[in-house]
């Protein structure tokens, strides 16, 4: 009589401990600025900000402080004044950036000189706002693609006067970028939770054109974070620039409508 073969499977239970490593990043962050800078359309004293990136994992940036920022339209110069001292924050004399001419960014810090250059394009008009209901109470933003010009729209919602406001801050922001691209990654990003706001809440809303290398940066910057974890992702990698060499980021040039509206 042949004896019947049985297989017992067999579960490994492999166990690790985790051990928190606190390792510099490869960068040198003395040798390395990141640049914030957005010019606009309006009369106002344009910021450009400076920091180093994070001196380790999970930590702080520090400001560039010091710097002599210097911003040009090809006629005028507009140099910036850093406010509050060591702040790594600089601002100019307001003007306006006109769209269709270019401006230029240089900044000398520690020996170093670092410049770029961008030009604005046009940005067409608002369109009406569109929300609803949720069924817990409140409202959300329904968005939708408008326009043929890539852009981004900010809403920042404000419910501080009402009875709502119970608990501070009573506020938010909720971007909504439509670059006009067509992305795998951006079509099958994760769900975010949506932003409800309560019933007499202001929104201000500001929408801003984006230059042909402003939306490869934008681009870049969604992919690395609010487009993944998705069904497709891409690998990491900088974000492009338009700031030469020793420094990230990007120095931009855009034209913004704004509106506001008042909940009912």
């Amino acid at each position: 009589m042949a004896m019947k073969q049985r297989y017992i499977p067999i579960l490994l239970l492999l166990v690790s401990c985790q051990e928190v490593i606190e390792r510099p990043l490869e960068a040198d962050a003395r040798d390395i600025i990141a640049v914030e800078a957005v010019l606009t359309n309006e009369n106002i004293n344009h910021q450009v900000r400076l920091t180093h990136p994070y001196a380790k994992q999970n930590g702080q940036a520090v400001v560039a402080s010091g710097a002599q920022v210097t911003l040009t339209d090809g006629t005028s110069l507009y140099p910036l004044v850093e406010f509050p001292s060591s702040s790594g924050e600089y601002y100019s004399e307001p003007f306006i950036a006109v769209v269709g001419r270019q401006y230029g960014l240089e900044i000398r810090y520690q020996g170093r000189v670092y410049t770029a250059i961008d030009q604005s394009q046009g940005v067409e008009p608002l369109e009406e706002i569109v929300y609803e209901p949720v069924a817990e109470g409140g409202y959300q933003l329904i968005f939708r693609e408008t326009g043929s010009l890539p852009h981004y729209i900010t809403h920042h919602i404000n419910w501080q006067h009402t009875s709502a406001c119970t608990t501070a801050p009573c506020q938010g922001a909720v971007v909504q970028y439509d670059l006009k691209t067509v992305d795998a990654h951006e079509a099958f990003k994760p769900e975010k939770i949506p932003f409800v706001f309560p019933g007499g809440s202001l929104i201000v809303r500001r929408k801003y054109s984006v230059s042909p290398g402003y939306r490869a940066y934008l681009r870049a910057i969604l992919s690395e974070t609010e487009w993944r974890g998705g069904v497709f992702d891409v690998e990491p990698a900088n974000a492009p620039t338009n700031l030469s060499p020793g420094a990230v980021g990007y120095f931009a040039v855009t034209s913004v409508v704004a509106d506001t509206t008042l909940l009912q």
